[in-house]
């Protein structure tokens, strides 16, 4: 009796074949590219010349085999591990091509803002640095600028108008900055002085008598001419409005 083939041929995806010799129970895996998806089963059995029967000799145990590691790979592959009646088959699938990037799906709609967190509580309000030592540096002081022409002196009144009455006192001023010192007028001539008469002998001191009373005041004399006015100057104060510098023009 010749041997008995049985092929079964699975899906695309699986690319296997499996043959399982009836006789002996052998098992061979053969990997493929099956172009159908279909599952087909191909029984041959090529008869030969009548042989004697044979004795019928004892059912062996139904084989069983199961699925185990199923893994991607670039090439395919089987294998079976383990011994009849209980095997374990274990697959390496080459990856598929990349399908086509599907569209892209609808902006889903925008969620709802979330409440706004309390404000924290304001730090404490740092210490004041203390105050700096040192002054800072004077800066330089600038130009003199040029005095203006001194306007003419008008003519003095010969005319003095009558005094009026005597107005309250007012509040003292601020002190005004001191101006420089006028030119000193021209001493008036010195009188001829007389000859010195003869020294009487010194009497004795007689006793001090009463003072008299006062006699009546004489008229004021006439207000002489006013001088000629002096040189401007300038002067240069400190903080406490001491004199420091002072300097005439003209």
């Amino acid at each position: 009796m010749s041997d008995t083939t049985v092929v079964v041929s699975q899906s695309a995806t699986s690319n296997t074949i499996v043959n399982i010799d009836p006789q002996t129970g052998a098992t061979e895996i053969i990997v493929i590219a099956e172009s159908q998806p279909d599952v087909s089963v191909v029984i041959s059995n090529d008869q030969g010349p009548q042989g004697i029967q044979g004795v019928t000799g004892p059912t062996g145990p139904t084989n069983s085999l199961s699925i185990g590691t199923v893994t991607g790979g670039t090439t395919a592959a089987a294998t079976i591990t383990g011994t009849a009646p209980t095997q374990t088959l274990s697959l390496v699938l080459p990856t598929g091509a990349t399908g086509a990037t599907g569209p892209t799906g609808a902006t889903g709609s925008t969620g709802a803002t979330g409440a706004t967190g309390s404000t924290g509580s304001t730090g404490p309000t740092g210490a004041t640095g203390a105050a700096s030592t040192v002054a800072g540096p004077t800066g330089p002081t600038g130009p003199t600028g040029a005095t203006g022409p001194t306007g003419a002196t008008g003519a003095s009144s010969t005319v003095a108008g009558p005094t009026g009455p005597t107005g309250s006192t007012g509040a003292t001023g601020s002190q005004g900055a001191t101006g420089s010192t006028g030119a000193t007028g021209s001493t008036g001539a010195t009188g001829a002085t007389g000859s010195t008469g003869a020294t009487g002998s010194t009497g004795s001191t007689g006793s001090t008598g009463p003072t008299g009373a006062t006699g009546a005041t004489g008229d004021t004399g006439a207000t002489g001419p006013t001088g000629a006015t002096g040189a401007t100057g300038i002067a240069i104060y400190d903080s406490e409005q001491s004199v420091i510098s002072q300097q005439v023009f003209g």
